[in-house]
């Protein structure tokens, strides 16, 4: 009886435990297809996607981060078994293939050997010959390669000597390839570069080598690669910064893609990165023409390039489009102030149409200077891409990538902007094109808004020669503020220790000798006051007599004004004195914002001069001596400053940067340098007592 109801017991609970385990796979099965659903969205959850998955499923959260750990290598294995499939199949198709053409060239010889079998066994035994040097030859370049690409830079130049010493084509001339371009400067005014490097630039070293070029040209693509991955890859490769909101780069993810060789022997980098878009009034193929000619390449970037110089033309390119052109260049950047050091960069650059209408330009520094074993700036994979959307329109997408040594030590007003992907950051490279895209635009128009003119200037050609001079003015004033590569005359420290660097420079002006010396002071000093008042406080006619030395002792009015972008602030000025003097001469200034600084940048020009090229002649031998403002806002620096010095940081918090420049022409070859310091010095003192005296006088802006 008992055996008969355990029987009975068993056979009753058997459904029971059936209906469980269907319930436990069915429940498994729901699980399973949420999971594979969830891993279809998204295959890497984040640590509180895993606990809300984990929730809502009911599971562990380590279950489910092993169950997509697993899941994803699953995927992985599928993906490439598919792949490996694929490959077989074609590897099968074109070695029968292979197998098919060897047999039909068996068979098959040429007019001039078909004399006889000697000659054709003579001619294959040459070109296995000449195919075993070729191979040779690759084996050797790829081993080059490798070592720039892994070795540090001494076992890179002991390797490339042996090369030199053994290779059967010469000796190579100058010296190997190595990361790196230098700013060899100090804030003691010293000359930045040695004879030697100044005449190397000035007149380049022999032909590059053909294993140097093939180096170039394989760096280059490398660098394409990279900059093409960073252009189209956003989170985790880029993040926003917590200054600006601007995109730069997570150094970490970088690195786990790109690793790098350490640049800088014994000292710590800092690096600088960012990446920016902008839509440009301007045609694709003539933007990479820009890019592709230094001169005008400079011409278009004159607040942020002072010289640049195409050393070698490594590749052409297609006539049509550019594609492979490949060039070595120099470019000497500024941030337009003496307390500032340049940067120089010798780099590759590679232009290749990858679509129809997207082009792509790549910079990667190397080392071409001979004497230059410690570099301080070296630029990673840097440039843009050019989409084409219309015939007058085109889109950038811009990508710098900077290591800095920081030895270099930025002087404290100008170390917020430098440090922070201001003054050489994307967005300043494109706010800065677009800026000169508008100007050239104004330049072509074909008709002058009343708005611009006041009855002064009449003709297009008037219009084109007046923006012709100014951008020429513009471009001597930016040049002449960088004086750590010129012989400078000793310092002068003026009140309130604002420090005058004077220097003396070669003429530059072709109305004038080249024998005649110019000599150009400047002095950087910091105010509590907004940019923008300051902007307008220089730019207002009316209160030019305040502070102007040099040529506006009187009231002065403005006769002429031509646009040259759509901004507002942005327009070239012709000033007359309102009572005429003796003197006969007019000023010419030209005022532009960018995401750095303001600018109000001027030269007195003899009235002949200008009303000749109001007529649309010549204006390239007008007599130019361009002075000028830059003001930058900045205050977190000076804020620090004054907190460390136990100053209140509360008043000082926010101000701006003036660096004010003169520019003179000795007034003969038998006047000393001292004299002339003098007088430059004098007029750039009494120049800066007048702003601080006006500035106390106005107000509005009353310091």
């Amino acid at each position: 009886m008992d055996m008969a109801m355990g029987a009975a017991g068993g056979s009753g609970d058997q459904p029971n435990n059936q209906n469980g385990k269907k319930s436990y796979h069915r429940h498994n099965l729901d699980q399973t297809t949420k999971l594979e659903e969830l891993f279809s969205k998204c295959h890497h959850p984040n640590k509180k996607q895993r606990q809300q998955i984990a929730t809502d499923l009911g599971l562990d959260t380590k279950q489910v981060k092993f169950w997509f750990q697993n899941r994803r290598t699953q995927k992985k294995v599928q993906t490439d078994r598919a792949n490996n499939n694929v490959l077989r199949v074609e590897n099968e198709r074109m070695y029968n293939e292979n197998l098919a053409i060897r047999e039909t060239l068996k068979n098959i010889r040429c007019s001039s050997c078909a004399s006889g079998d000697k000659e054709h066994e003579h001619s294959l035994e040459q070109l296995r010959l000449e195919n075993a040097h070729i191979k040779a030859e690759s084996e050797r370049v790829s081993n080059l390669l490798t070592v720039y690409m892994e070795k540090s830079t001494s076992e890179l130049k002991l390797e490339l000597a042996s090369i030199r010493r053994s290779s059967s084509r010469g000796p190579f001339i100058g010296s190997p390839l190595k990361v790196g371009a230098e700013t060899r400067m100090n804030l003691g005014g010293s000359t930045s570069r040695s004879c030697q490097d100044e005449a190397m630039l000035s007149n380049p070293r022999s032909k590059i080598t053909k294993v140097e070029k093939t180096m170039m040209s394989q760096v280059s693509m490398a660098a394409k690669g990279e900059l093409l991955k960073l252009l189209c890859t956003s989170e985790p490769l880029w993040s926003k910064s917590s200054v600006d909101q601007a995109f730069v780069l997570h150094l970490e993810s970088y690195e786990k893609l790109f690793p790098r060789i350490n640049h800088f022997i014994n000292s710590k980098a800092r690096v600088e990165s960012s990446k920016d878009s902008r839509m440009l009034k301007i045609k694709a193929r003539e933007l990479v023409d820009v890019f592709l000619d230094s001169e005008k390449w400079a011409s278009f970037f004159p607040t942020i390039v002072t010289k640049a110089q195409t050393i070698e033309v490594l590749e052409n390119g297609s006539s049509e489009n550019r594609i492979g052109a490949l060039l070595l260049m120099y470019e000497e950047m500024h941030v337009l102030s003496p307390l500032v050091l340049p940067r120089e960069f010798y780099f590759i650059r590679y232009c290749q149409q990858i679509e129809a209408d997207i082009w792509v330009i790549t910079d990667v520094s190397i080392d071409y200077m001979k004497n230059n074993p410690n570099p301080s700036s070296w630029r990673f994979p840097s440039g843009c891409i050019i989409h084409d959307i219309s015939s007058e329109t085109c889109y950038v997408s811009w990508v710098e990538h900077v290591e800095v040594d920081e030895k270099i030590q930025t002087h404290q007003l100008y170390r917020d902007i430098v440090n922070n992907n201001i003054a050489y950051g994307a967005k300043r490279w494109l706010t800065e094109l677009q800026r000169m895209c508008e100007r050239c635009i104004s330049v072509g128009a074909e008709y002058i808004p009343n708005y611009d003119i006041g009855g002064v200037i009449t003709t297009i050609g008037g219009r084109k020669g007046i923006m012709k001079l100014s951008h020429q003015m513009i471009k001597d004033f930016y040049g002449s503020l960088n004086m750590s590569s010129k012989t400078n005359l000793p310092q002068h420290l003026t009140e309130e220790n604002d420090r005058v660097t004077i220097s003396l420079q070669k003429n530059r002006n072709p109305s004038q000798p080249n024998s005649m010396i110019t000599i150009v002071a400047a002095t950087s000093f910091w105010l509590p006051l907004p940019s923008q008042n300051l902007f307008d406080f220089f730019r207002d006619p009316i209160r030019r007599a305040m502070w102007d030395v040099m040529g506006c002792k009187n009231s002065v009015q403005e006769i002429a004004r031509i646009s040259t972008g759509t901004h507002p602030s942005n327009y070239i000025s012709i000033i007359q004195p309102i009572h005429p003097t003796a003197n006969n001469v007019v000023i010419i200034q030209e005022s532009c914002l960018d995401p750095l600084a303001s600018y109000v940048v001027y030269s007195p020009v003899n009235i002949l001069d200008m009303k000749r090229t109001i007529n649309g002649e010549d204006c390239s031998t007008v007599s130019i001596f361009p002075s000028g403002i830059v003001i930058l806002e900045n205050g977190q620096s000076i804020a620090s400053a004054s907190t460390s010095s136990g100053g209140n940081a509360d008043t000082r918090a926010r101000g701006s940067v003036l660096t004010v420049a003169f520019q003179i022409l000795m007034n003969s070859p038998t006047t000393t340098a001292l004299e002339s310091r003098a007088v430059v010095d004098s007029l750039i003192t009494l120049t800066v007592k007048n702003i601080k005296d006006a500035l106390m006088k106005d107000s509005n802006l009353r310091l």
